[in-house]
C-alpha cells in the first residue's frame, strides 16, 4: 500500500498517479480491466442505481486511508502543478468513444464530480485513446479529527477518502453522441413533458393519469391549483416532501382542482415551458389559477402570470390570481454560470445525499446528465439551466416586465449546514469563491427570491424567511411547518 507523498512527488496506485502536496496518507486502488466487468460505485443505494441507469461504471477506485495535512516549512507552499490546494491525479484515457469523471468522496461524506483538466491524448479532454492520460485536480481538507460519526454523511468514514474513476460511453442508446442536443434528446425520452393530475392517491408517485378532456373542464369549474417544480427535477419529487395529511387539507381546498406540469428543466427555459402548456390546453378552455412554485419552477410561473399576452391564447384564457414561490431564483443564482455548473451539480448531489427526499434516485439521473454535458463542454445545451444566470439574457428581460396583478408570495432560506465537512464544502467553494458571503440556502441567494430587482413586481411584501438555525435547505420546505402552515395561509382560493 503507497504511501502518498506530502512534497508534491508522484505516487503509483493500481495504475492511477497520484500528487498530493500537504496532504499524508495511505492508498489502494481496484480496477476492472475487462470493460465487460466494469463495476457498480458503490456509494449510496440510490446514487448507486442512478449511476448504472446512466450508463457510468467504476473503472478504477482509489481509497487513501489515514489521512493527515502537513504544514509546508516556511516559505513554501503546498499547491499541486495547477496552483490549487488539491489531488492531482492522472488516469489513463478511457479509451474511443468513452468518456471519464472521477467522483470523490471525503471523509465526511461529502461528494464533489470532477471533470478532466487536460489530456495527453489530444482532442476533446474526455475523448482518450491509446497511451493517453487524463489529469483531474480535486480539492482536498481533512477534516477536524474529533468530528463524531454522527456528523458525517452517508458515504464517509474518518480518515478515508475515496475516488470512483466513472467512465461511460460518449455515444447513447437515445440517439446520438453526448454534445449540444444530448439533454433535450434525454428529457424526450427520460422526463418528457406532461400535465399531470396531483391528488392525494398519487402526489408521491411518478405514475399518474394525464389531464386530458374532461379534467380541463374539471379544472375549469372553479379555482385550480397549478405546481410547477423546480430543477433537475419532477413534480412527484418537488412536492412529495408534503405529509399526506396537509396535501389532502390544500387537495380539500380546491375541491380537487390541483394538477402539475412537468416540464423540461435542462434544455428548455421557462418561457418555452409555459408555450409547451398553452399549446396543450384545449380550445375554449377557461383556467383561474394559484401556483405553488419550488426554485425554477417560480420563473415558469412567472412567465405565465406576466408575459402570457405575448403569447397565442385564441380562444383559451388564463388568470393567475397567486403565485407562491419557495426558494425561487427570481433574480437569478451565480450557480448558473457555465462557469459555475460543476459546483451547482456539486451542491444537488450533496443536498440530496444529506438531506434525501422523495425520488432521490430520479433527481440523481438528471443531475448526472447534466454531468455529462459539462464534461464535454456543452453549455449550448443546457439553456434551462442558464436561464437562471444572474444579468442573462432570459432573466433580463423577464425582470423588464410590468406591474401586474397577480399577488406575490415567497419563501426563502439562508442554510448552514451542520455536517463538518459539508460546512467546510459550502464555505470554501460557495461562500467565499461564489456567493461572497451573501446569505443563500446552498443553490439560491436567500434576497434574491423576494427582493427588489428591474421587475415592477418585486419586492415581495411580507415574505417568510428562515434563518440558519431553523435548517432548511433548498429543497427542504414542504417538510417543515412553519413553512407549510403559510404555505396554506397564503393559498385560500
Amino acid at each position: 500500500m503507497p504511501e502518498l507523498n506530502s512534497n508534491g512527488a508522484p505516487v503509483e496506485v493500481g495504475g492511477i498517479t497520484l500528487r498530493t502536496p500537504g496532504l499524508t496518507g495511505t492508498a489502494t486502488s481496484t480496477q476492472s480491466v475487462d470493460p465487460a466487468v466494469r463495476g457498480a460505485a458503490e456509494l449510496t443505494p440510490e446514487l448507486d442505481e442512478a449511476l448504472r441507469n446512466e450508463g457510468m461504471e467504476a473503472e478504477y477506485t482509489v481509497e487513501i486511508s489515514d489521512t493527515r495535512e502537513v504544514p509546508a516549512p516556511t516559505g513554501e507552499t503546498r499547491s499541486t502543478s495547477y496552483d490549487e490546494p488539491a489531488m492531482e491525479v492522472e488516469v489513463p484515457a478511457a479509451g474511443e468513444g468513452w468518456g471519464q469523471i472521477v467522483l470523490a468522496v471525503d471523509e465526511s461524506g461529502v461528494v464533489t464530480w470532477n471533470f478532466p483538466v487536460s489530456s495527453t491524448a489530444g482532442g476533446d479532454l474526455t475523448r482518450g485513446g491509446s497511451g493517453g492520460t487524463d489529469t483531474f485536480v480535486i480539492r482536498r481538507y481533512v477534516p477536524d479529527e474529533t468530528a463524531e460519526p454522527g456528523d458525517r454523511g452517508p458515504i464517509g468514514t474518518l480518515g478515508r477518502k475515496v475516488l470512483k474513476v466513472l467512465v461511460y460511453p460518449l455515444v447513447e442508446d437515445i440517439a446520438g453522441e453526448i454534445g449540444d442536443a444530448f439533454a433535450k434528446r434525454w428529457e424526450t425520452k427520460n422526463r418528457p413533458y406532461r400535465i399531470r393530475a396531483f391528488g392525494p392517491d398519487d402526489y408521491r408517485l411518478a405514475e399518474a393519469a394525464p389531464a386530458e378532456g374532461a379534467a380541463w373542464e374539471r379544472l375549469g369549474a372553479g379555482r385550480a391549483l397549478l405546481l410547477l417544480h423546480g430543477t433537475f427535477s419532477r413534480a412527484h419529487n418537488g412536492f412529495g416532501g408534503f405529509s399526506p395529511e396537509d396535501f389532502e387539507n390544500l387537495y380539500r381546498r380546491y375541491e380537487g382542482r390541483v394538477f402539475a406540469l412537468d416540464h423540461f428543466t435542462l434544455s428548455e427555459d421557462p418561457r418555452q415551458n409555459v408555450e409547451w402548456f398553452l399549446r396543450q390546453m384545449p380550445d375554449d378552455a377557461r383556467l383561474d389559477l394559484d401556483v405553488l412554485c419550488h426554485s425554477r419552477g417560480g420563473l415558469v410561473g412567472r412567465v405565465l402570470a406576466e408575459r402570457q399576452s405575448e403569447m397565442s391564447l385564441g380562444s383559451r384564457s388564463l388568470r393567475v390570481e397567486k403565485v407562491v414561490f419557495a426558494a425561487t431564483p427570481n433574480n437569478g443564482t451565480v450557480l448558473a454560470n457555465p462557469e459555475h455548473f460543476g459546483t451547482l451539480i456539486d451542491s444537488m448531489t450533496n443536498l440530496l445525499l444529506f438531506v434525501p427526499d422523495n425520488g432521490v434516485t430520479e433527481v440523481l439521473e438528471t443531475v448526472i446528465t447534466a454531468a455529462k454535458h459539462i464534461a464535454v463542454g456543452a453549455f449550448k445545451g443546457l439553456e434551462g439551466l442558464m436561464a437562471m444566470t444572474p444579468d442573462g439574457e432570459f432573466l433580463t428581460s423577464l425582470n423588464a416586465s410590468p406591474k401586474g396583478d397577480t399577488n406575490y408570495f415567497a419563501l426563502a432560506a439562508n442554510f448552514e449546514p451542520t455536517n463538518h465537512g459539508w460546512k467546510v464544502f459550502a464555505k470554501d467553494r460557495l461562500m467565499d469563491a461564489i456567493f461572497k458571503d451573501t446569505e443563500n440556502d446552498l443553490v439560491v441567494p436567500t434576497g434574491g427570491v423576494h427582493e427588489a430587482n428591474t421587475s415592477a413586481n418585486f419586492p415581495i411584501a411580507n415574505p417568510l424567511l428562515f434563518a440558519a438555525t431553523d435548517g432548511i435547505s433548498h429543497s427542504d420546505f414542504f417538510r417543515h411547518r412553519k413553512a407549510v402552515d403559510q404555505i396554506l395561509t397564503w393559498l385560500q382560493p
